[in-house]
């Protein structure tokens, strides 16, 4: 029970965000620059692979290891998928205002992604530290697409959403 409260408070908070998107994304740019370096190291590709190899380290098991990088697989394909069907336009200024895939914002694939991350690790650790170290990767992760101008606030709130929603939805198979 306590799992849909919480994605019923993530819903509200995207609702909210949504009106205020453009304000949020101004506060965000108004963040000093001594953040860029973490914020685009920490939206960079090299430094996901860093998370999915500690990932499968920790989970040491190949079977876990198998659902766990079939599960980004499926994650990042549902993030696609949604962003051809929403076709929602990146914030002006982001710099990728190309025809293609990278002109749309909505979701977010790294927030998606990292977020079912954090909801695959959380399922397999009872200890509140790896849950919290997760939890804030994530946070982090899709906060930086946001402070990068990238995605609006509604973006990663709801890649968020549809990450640890598709968990939520596969863990009958993943743990089965």
């Amino acid at each position: 029970m306590k799992k849909w409260i919480l994605f019923a408070a993530f819903f509200v908070l995207m609702l909210i965000s949504f009106i205020f998107d453009r304000e949020i994304l101004k506060f965000f740019n108004a963040l000093p620059d001594k953040l860029f370096p973490f914020m685009y190291a920490a939206s960079h590709y090299a430094f996901f692979i860093a998370v999915v190899l500690i990932s499968s380290y920790l989970l040491w098991d190949k079977r876990k290891i198998v659902y766990l990088w079939a599960g980004i697989s499926f994650t990042y394909v549902a993030s696609i998928v949604l962003k051809l069907l929403v076709q929602r336009v990146r914030p002006l200024g982001s710099g990728l205002t190309s025809t293609g895939l990278e002109a749309f914002s909505f979701p977010s694939s790294h927030a998606t992604v990292y977020f079912f991350i954090f909801a695959f690790m959380a399922g397999y650790y009872e200890k509140y530290e790896y849950r919290l170290a997760f939890l804030l990767l994530a946070v982090l992760v899709s906060l930086s697409r946001v402070y990068l101008g990238l995605h609006y606030l509604t973006d990663v709130i709801g890649g968020g959403l549809l990450g640890a929603g598709l968990y939520l939805f596969l863990r009958k198979w993943i743990k089965g």
